[in-house]
Order: structure tokens, then sequence, then C-alpha cells
């Protein structure tokens, strides 16, 4: 029972540490991007071109080395047929095999080779960059979700402190109304103030479980895994504003912005394709060569010859009395084969090679090469607007970022001085409802229009701070609340 104690308790220990492992403390903005990375298809699909880009790299630098194939095989003939090595018709059953060798290389194609090379190292390059902006577009959507997160939650905190605060007021509202000092319509006003205010409670909770969703979505994680973000304390104050004006910002995202680099890519591997259509009008060279041997059942390997005596033959008649004619005697030579003929033997007696060099010279490809190299020319116009259009995409978005960034600045300071002013509003018109100078209906326009002010100064802040980030990833810094 000892040993089964032992092995119970060690169970039970591994599971609570895989357990303690499975959980996940409050996710930081980065832990959440990282995430959405590793799961993410768009980000796997451009991982996936990426390494169809190696692949093709490494393809086409194997293509300046000779190609080298093989093969062989190996038959039995019935009936009358052709001996593979006599090439003599013979009529019985053997068997026949063969090997053979060839390889070729190519020593002038007009540069292709080459410039196929320069391609593929271009598109590589641009896939990569390609996957970095797929990351940088999936960064942007979580940390805008992130962020939504962060504005639901001090929504949700501000609903319950007014609904605390209602609450608190009922509570010493109907102590005056029970003492006299205050009319029942005060404390039933109040009452549908805080009915007012649990509704607002309940659409915050329901804003902020629907931005929790959209956070999920945006990470490829199942909505039913719990997940909670770690707010970080983000100040306004400590923020500032981008210092750099929207062009100066422009010329830092050129060079730092992956799809800016990436167009630039693409216009110069367009321009290699144009190279690469112009090679099909120059003359190619190849050189060849081959090796192969055979073998058959029938062969016989010649050993040697001898002297066979021919005996005296009839050869006709003589007319008129029908008498005989035979020839004389003679000593013919003759070849000697041996009794049979090994496989290895063969393959060396019968061993053959080749070699040869070829020149193409194009003359006429009934307009194909032509207009090749026209869709080339075509191609590099098509992705030299792709660059332009990519630019001047990046430039309007900076200006926009920048615009938004600034009145979002504006209105939250204009937001945080009516913020201030209706707070001492409504600690005066509470002081003043307490004692009975205020009736109920200014109490509740004072306080609603606090509870709304402030909501708007959370969503203004969140408004700059997201802004501010964008601004900031264009400059080429990573995205974080730090």
């Amino acid at each position: 029972m000892i040993w089964k104690r032992k092995i119970y308790l060690s169970l039970t220990g591994l599971f609570m540490l895989m357990a303690s492992y499975g959980q996940q403390n409050n996710w930081t903005l980065e832990e959440c991007i990282n995430y959405a990375w590793q799961n993410n298809l768009t980000v796997r699909s451009s991982e996936l071109n990426k390494l169809n880009s190696e692949i093709a790299l490494k393809e086409s630098k194997f293509a300046l080395l000779p190609s080298l194939s093989g093969g062989g095989n190996l038959s039995k003939s019935f009936g009358r047929t052709i001996d593979p090595v006599t090439n003599g018709f013979i009529s019985t059953s053997f068997v026949s095999s063969g090997v053979s060798a060839s390889s070729s290389v190519t020593l002038f194609n007009g540069g292709a080779l080459r410039n196929t090379i320069k391609r593929n190292e271009l598109n590589l390059d641009a896939s990569e960059f390609d996957l970095q902006k797929a990351k940088n577009d999936i960064g942007v959507t979580v940390a805008t979700n992130f962020l939504n997160v962060l504005l639901g939650r001090e929504q949700l905190k501000n609903a319950k402190f007014q609904l605390e605060s209602s609450q608190a007021q009922l509570e010493r509202t109907k102590k005056l109304v029970n003492a006299g000092s205050l009319p029942m319509t005060n404390q039933l006003d109040l009452e549908s103030q805080v009915a007012t205010n649990e509704v607002s409670v309940v659409n915050a909770e329901n804003n902020l479980r629907a931005a929790t969703l959209s956070l999920k979505q945006a990470m490829q994680m199942p909505a039913d895994e719990p997940l909670e973000v770690e707010a970080p304390e983000v100040s306004v104050d400590n923020m500032g504003f981008i210092s750099q004006s929207p062009n100066e910002i422009y010329n830092i995202a050129m060079g730092v912005q992956p799809e800016i680099q990436s167009a630039e890519l693409g216009v110069k591997s367009s321009e290699v394709g144009v190279d690469l259509a112009k090679s099909a009008f120059l003359p190619s060279l190849s050189l060849s060569g081959s090796i192969s041997t055979n073998h058959s059942g029938r062969a016989r390997q010649l050993i040697g010859t001898q002297q066979v005596t021919v005996p005296a033959q009839n050869i006709g008649f003589v007319d008129g009395t029908n008498q005989s004619v035979f020839s004389n005697p003679s000593q013919q030579t003759v070849p000697v084969y041996s009794e049979s003929y090994g496989v290895l033997n063969q393959y060396d007696d019968n061993l053959g090679q080749s070699v040869s060099i070829r020149l193409n010279v194009p003359i006429f490809s009934r307009y194909s090469n032509s207009a090749n190299l026209q869709r080339a020319k075509i191609a590099k116009q098509r992705a030299e607007i792709t660059s332009m259009n990519t630019r001047n995409q990046l430039r309007q978005s900076i200006e926009s970022a920048y615009n938004s960034a600034l009145a979002a600045l504006n209105t939250y300071n204009a937001t945080l001085k009516r913020v201030a002013a209706l707070e001492e509003s409504f600690r005066s018109t509470e002081q003043r409802y307490n004692v009975g100078d205020v009736n109920n209906l200014d109490y509740q326009i004072a306080s609603n229009n606090l509870f709304s002010a402030r909501a708007d100064l959370i969503r203004n802040k969140y408004e700059y701070i997201f802004r501010t980030k964008i601004l900031d990833f264009y400059l080429g810094n990573p995205i974080t609340l730090q």
C-alpha cells in the first residue's frame, strides 16, 4: 500500500505542476501579439510563401550544375526477335539487359540562369518583408482590440462608481424621507436613477465582453478560453506628442516599413524579369554526354579461330552421262566461341560513350519571345505603379493618423477641463441637495453630466493613446504600452 500511496502522490504533484504551467497570468500586449503571430493563418500563409521563395532560389542555383540521369532495363524475349547485341534475327527465347547514364550542362543561355537566381533572391527578400507586413497588420489589430478591452474595463469601473454613488445617495435620501425632511418623490426619483445606473453597468459589462471576444478572435483564441489582460499605467501627460511633422514621419517610415521595401524589391524583380525575357533572343550553348552498355543471354565470346577441313562435296552432274561432279577438299578458318559469355564481361566489351555540344540559335519564335518581353515590360510598369500606390497609401495613412492624434489630444484636454468643472459643480449641487436647496431633477442632471463627461474622458484618453502608438509604429518602433 505504501508504494501505491507514493504513486498517487507523485501523480497528484505532476498534475498540479502541469496545471500551474497551464494557467496563464494576466496577458500583456506583447504576449497577446506573440500569441496571434503563432496562430494567425495569414502569418502562417506568409511563412509558407517565404519557404516557397527559399525553395525557388535553391532550385535556380542548382540549375547551374550539370544534370545526371541513369537507367537500366531487363527483358526476356520469345519467338522471332532481334538480338540487342548482335542485331541479328533469332527465333529462340533469351534474356537481355542494359544500363545507361547521361549528363548535360548549360554553358550559355543569354544570362537566363543568372538572372533567374537574381530575381529569386529579390523575391525571397520581398517575401520576408511581406511576412513582416503581415505581422505588423496583426499587431495593430491586436493592439486596437487590446486598448478596447482596457477602455471597456475603465468604462465599467466608471459605471460602477456612478451606481455606488447613486445607491449611497438613495440611502441618505431614504433616511431624510423617513424623518420627514424630504418628500417621497425624491426617493422615487433616486430609485429610478439607480435603476438607470444599473442598466449602464450591464451595458458596460456587455461592451467589455464584446471587446474581449474581439481580442480573442484577433488572436485566434477560442472564445471559451479565459483571457485577462494586464492594464499598464498609461498616462497621457507622460506620453507627450510626436515631435516630428507628418512629412518627417513619412520619410522615416519609407526606410522602415516593410510594405515599402517589398514594393521596391518588386520593381527590381520586374526589371530582372525584363532582362530574363531578353535572354530568349540570344543563342544558347549546352554540352551533353552519355554512356551505355548491354548484354544478351545468346551472346558468346570469340576466343580464337581454327582450321577446318571441308570434304569434297557433290556440286552437280555431267550433261549427257549424269556423272557426279565433286569439289576438291579445302581448309577454312572459322571462329571459335566460348560456351558462355558473362554479363560483366559483356558490359565491359559493349561499353559505348558519346559527347556532344549543341548550339541553339532562335530565328523565329512565332512572336512568342516578343510577347514575353512585352509582358515583362508591362509587369515592370505594374510593379512601379504598385510601389507608387503603396507610398501614397503610407503618406495618407500617416497624415490621417497625425491629424487624428492631434484632434484626440485637443479633445482630451478639453474634456479634462470639462470633467474638472463638472466635478466641482456636482460637489456643490450634492451639498445643496443634501440640505434641500436643490431639487432632485437638478441633482440627477449634474450627476449624469459628470458621468457622461468621465466616460468621454476615458474614451478620448484611449483614442489619443492609440493614435500616438500608430504614429510611433510608423517610426519603426514596436507596438507596446510600456
